[in-house]
């Protein structure tokens, strides 16, 4: 497929290696949800190298790695001959995409900011990869779960959450993170959406100046539970007070790929038991 058409699907291109011919091959991702979306696309198969982050689904942990999310590795890079290399917008570093420039290896940037932008990508995804019918159905079946939850959760009592990446220090997400997109779709409000920055750090007083209902933590097992014990150590904040924390895996809701539908159904399952036992 030629960079025109690459073009028209909105997609940042270099022209694909002269002599290319047909679809890609040989495919690289810089990002673990891009790799979830080309096994969701069909064309899992094909990736020669990944990042040491690309951990799911199984079979990714045995795609060759060429770095890491702060470095490539060029020759291991190079060794994997790649014919397609998936950079993540803005959310690639810049010195990565200097690297694959100074490399001249044919790369499409791909850009999913807001949930509607992941089965958007895998549609694209479908086209430049030859597996349109495969990609069409993972996209359908995800724009279908949105809406359901979409739906089931309109016009719910509104709860206000204080949603929460990071401890030391205290970080959370903004209003154009999908976070705050995920939180309206199951009748929450971001206690912090009328700030426009993606992630920020805030302090404690922040928090407990906006006096959230619900707090969710958005970590691993293990910092999920120090999160909450550091916040049971301090002057009771009403949500913890309460009991009410809904915890979520990292993986369904940070990576912009095909499990994002998982990760907002278990969100707004969480937020649905606390609305039903939280005085109104």
């Amino acid at each position: 497929m030629g960079g025109a058409r690459l073009a028209a699907l909105g997609l940042w291109c270099v022209t694909l290696a002269a002599g290319a011919a047909g679809a890609p091959t040989r495919i690289v991702t810089l990002a673990p949800h891009l790799t979830e979306l080309v096994y969701a696309a069909g064309a899992g198969a094909r990736l020669v190298g990944t990042l040491d982050t690309s951990d799911y689904p199984p079979a990714a942990r045995r795609v060759p790695r060429i770095g890491d999310v702060s470095r490539l590795d060029p020759e291991r890079l190079l060794a994997v001959r790649p014919d397609l290399v998936l950079v993540w917008g803005d959310g690639t570093p810049a010195a990565q995409r200097a690297l694959l420039d100074r490399l001249g290896l044919p790369v499409l940037s791909l850009e999913q900011h807001a949930l509607a932008d992941v089965p958007a990508t895998l549609e694209r995804l479908g086209v430049v990869l030859g597996t349109l019918p495969v990609a069409h159905a993972a996209a359908a079946a995800l724009s279908a779960e949105l809406e359901r939850l979409r739906r089931r959760y309109h016009g719910q009592r509104r709860l206000r959450v204080f949603y929460q990446v990071w401890s030391r220090p205290l970080y959370t997400l903004g209003a154009r993170h999908v976070a705050t997109e995920m939180l309206d779709l199951c009748g929450a409000d971001n206690v912090f959406a009328d700030q426009a920055s993606s992630s920020f750090a805030v302090d404690e007083e922040a928090v407990y100046a906006r006096d959230p209902e619900v707090l969710v933590l958005a970590g691993t097992a293990a910092e999920s539970a120090e999160w909450l014990e550091r916040w049971q150590g301090g002057a009771p904040l009403r949500a913890v007070a309460r009991g009410a924390v809904v915890t979520l895996d990292p993986d369904l809701v940070n990576r912009m790929g095909p499990r994002i539908g998982q990760g907002t159904a278990t969100l707004c399952a969480g937020l649905a038991d606390l609305r039903a036992r939280l005085p109104h």
